[in-house]
């Protein structure tokens, strides 16, 4: 009786589950429709967040060349290219001065001009014995002191315009305005202050990294960063500073942003190697699932999904390491694969390959 009733329910159990597995995949249901993803070896190491910012490269102050009173200064947050100008510096005494000169220079102009003539004159009177070596010799002087003199009074009027132009102060690189440092009407004496300017295309990230990651600092690495709208970027270590630069005793690292979007002042979270990079498999983020007894991954192989388990390891921005029956190149399921069964047959959507 008791042998009768264990057949009866063997054949119970076998029945729910051929009906179980009959309803959870019916004949000719439609393959699932997934995304994927390469499997790549990189080289990853474990990270941590340290604050940092991003800071001009330049920032100077432009100091008035010249004396004289404002007309115009930039407004603060104004863009100027290199070469363009900054404000304009009046002072009537310049106009006065070169106006001056030039008067100078065409008397003595008209000096050489009526000396080389005379030269030429007395050269011909010379030829027929009609004036003496002393009437030429006077005149050979008279017109080498003309001749500097006139040389003297184009130099002063060069000088002179060299110090016009130091009345429109110039942008020696493209920046941007941060600071008034004198008002339209104002007299400013050479050498005052004018205005500050900040770098516009340059920028860099500064960090300041504790010493025990010394060994993993190094020129040209690529190293990652986090924005305020929590995105992930590149950034390439171009300069540190191999001492201790401030009383927390860390190393100044200066680094370049690669997306050139960081404004100047903005602060970031730098992702910092704790060690040096270490060969791995790594796959999407989005291609683990997660569930309480571990997580695996769905490797494509013959247009079906193979159910994996994967042992996860350090993550580096979207990647992140696995250890398991995985290798690279292999296709991992990005997308679809939450209700995902093992073996059940997939269809690649037209976008599929996420690299």
């Amino acid at each position: 009786m008791q042998a009768h009733n264990l057949r009866i329910s063997i054949s119970l159990i076998g029945l729910i589950v051929l009906t179980f597995q009959t309803q959870s995949q019916p004949s000719g249901a439609p393959a699932a429709l997934v995304k994927t993803a390469e499997v790549v070896a990189v080289s990853m190491a474990p990270t941590r967040a340290v604050a940092a910012y991003s800071k001009a490269k330049f920032i100077t102050t432009i100091k008035a060349e010249s004396s004289g009173r404002v007309i115009e200064i930039a407004n603060i947050g104004q863009v100027a290219n290199q070469g363009e100008t900054l404000g304009l510096i009046a002072d009537e005494e310049y106009a006065l001065r070169l106006n001056e000169l030039k008067n100078i220079i065409s008397s003595q102009q008209a000096q050489v001009d009526f000396l080389q003539s005379e030269s030429t004159r007395l050269r011909s009177l010379e030829r027929k014995n009609l004036t003496s070596q002393t009437a030429l010799d006077k005149n050979k002087s008279e017109l080498q002191v003309a001749t500097a003199n006139l040389a003297q009074a184009k130099s002063r009027a060069d000088q002179l315009k060299n110090e016009i132009k130091k009345l429109t102060p110039k942008a020696p690189f493209k920046a941007f305005v941060t600071e008034q440092l004198a008002q339209p009407g104002q007299y400013v004496n050479s050498g005052q202050d004018f205005l500050t300017i900040m770098s516009a295309d340059a920028t860099e990230i500064v960090a300041h990294i504790s010493f025990k990651y010394k060994a993993v600092i190094e020129r040209g690495q690529q190293w990652q960063y986090i924005d305020q709208a929590g995105q992930t970027h590149q950034a390439v270590v171009e300069q540190f500073i191999p001492a201790a630069t401030s009383n927390s005793r860390q190393i100044q690292v200066h680094l370049k942003d690669l997306t050139g979007d960081l404004l100047p002042g903005e602060p970031i979270k730098l992702l910092v190697p704790e060690t040096l990079p270490q060969p791995v498999i790594a796959v999407p983020r989005d291609a683990l699932v997660l569930r309480r007894q571990g997580a695996h991954v769905f490797i494509i192989k013959d247009g079906k999904a193979h159910k994996t388990n994967v042992t996860t390891g350090i993550a580096q921005g979207a990647m992140i390491a696995v250890e398991g029956d995985i290798k690279a190149q292999d296709h991992v399921v990005v997308r679809g694969n939450e209700r995902l069964r093992d073996l059940e047959a997939v269809q690649l959507t037209a976008d599929s390959s996420l690299h």
